[in-house]
């Protein structure tokens, strides 16, 4: 059902649908407290848009009832999903990247308005699994990242950032998921042997960075530091830690390409890909396919392998031509829990005319 979520000075009522809104004029309303405009004429935009017009006074109640019909719903639904998903030639609905998309439908509000086409926001495994979403603190590839003293500070602020997502941080599932992510390195680009000396000075200190506690959305800094100190002793628990889920090793580690065997592809924007598992791919020839090359923790390798594009969107997925390689579903349900990768899959020889194996 959808609600209404402010009123502006001029009287017009903002009625959400999920993270989308219709802005409704009091002139625009019959007698019978019907908004009579035309879906096509509607004034439709986000409710963060929304909120910043002048006179904006935020309110949460239900839509009056029969202030819309079913088919001017049915087009605010339709312009979510061109924002999300894109519509060719509307320069203000370009469309969401692979991660923005994902961040979007895993906060959408829930107004009772199911998104359509059967998207569904993907399960959180961890709390403090859900920067992978976000962009990277640098420009710089992602694989010339040297965390050193002068970092460590921005390393407290990073966890500290993700505490916007987190209700409570006093109880020790939230540390071990905290300890968890660090450990596999799903959501930093830095790794945990880089996080822990800046969370131990932090806890010796007893100090924290302004920054990290305005960014922790309501958290004081006696409750983080206590958090820190807890995760610190669980990160020492765990002692010695593992490689990260995926490592990026050296594409003349591969065997070749024409010994390869594809298992299936991944369509997202080569920058989001990077951002996913943690790597760079690094300076593309012209007259090359974009290679990068993983490890998994079973010293599994794996290639990523760009189509023809300067700024690839689909990969394939392959994996060595040998005898002594895991099964593919295994392969594609780690890449699914550590970097969070939808391997299709289906129609896997029209994917090789688009992106060729050799």
């Amino acid at each position: 059902m959808p609600r209404l979520v402010g009123k502006l000075g001029d009287g017009a009522a903002i009625v959400a649908i999920g993270g989308a809104c219709v802005i409704v004029g009091p002139e625009t309303i019959n007698a019978a407290g019907h908004c009579e405009t035309a879906p096509a004429d509607l004034r439709m935009t986000l409710v963060s848009t929304a909120a910043g017009e002048a006179g904006f006074a935020a309110t949460d109640e239900p839509m009056p009832a029969g202030l819309l019909s079913a088919t001017q719903i049915a087009a605010i639904l339709e312009w979510e999903v061109g924002f999300v998903e894109g519509v060719p030639g509307d320069g203000e609905r370009p469309g969401l990247s692979a991660a923005e998309a994902e961040l979007y439908l895993r906060y959408r509000p829930d107004t009772g308005d199911a998104y359509p086409n059967n998207h569904a926001a993907p399960a959180v495994g961890h709390l403090f699994s859900l920067d992978r979403a976000l962009e990277p603190a640098s420009d710089e590839p992602l694989d010339a990242a040297d965390p050193g003293a002068d970092t460590e500070p921005q390393l407290v602020v990073q966890l500290c950032a993700s505490m916007v997502y987190v209700d409570d941080l006093s109880g020790d599932q939230i540390v071990a998921d905290a300890a968890e992510d660090l450990i596999d390195r799903m959501s930093y680009v830095a790794t945990v042997h880089e996080f822990y000396p800046a969370l131990a000075r932090t806890v010796a200190a007893r100090t924290l960075p302004e920054a990290a506690v305005e960014l922790a959305d309501g958290f004081g800094a006696a409750e983080i530091l206590d958090f820190i100190e807890r995760l610190v002793a669980e990160l020492d628990r765990r002692r010695p830690w593992p490689d990260p889920a995926l490592i990026s090793v050296d594409p003349a580690m591969w065997p070749s390409m024409g010994a390869s065997r594809p298992i299936g592809w991944v369509d997202i924007p080569i920058t989001d890909l990077e951002w996913a598992v943690k790597a760079g791919f690094g300076d593309v020839a012209a007259d090359d396919l974009a290679l990068l090359v993983l490890r998994l923790r079973s010293a599994q390798l794996v290639a990523l392998v760009g189509e023809e594009d300067p700024n690839p969107g689909r990969f394939l997925v392959l994996l060595p031509e040998r005898e002594d390689q895991q099964d593919p579903a295994s392969v594609i349900a780690y890449l699914e829990r550590y970097a969070g990768l939808r391997v299709e899959s289906e129609g896997l020889e029209q994917a090789l005319l688009e992106v060729p194996a050799s």
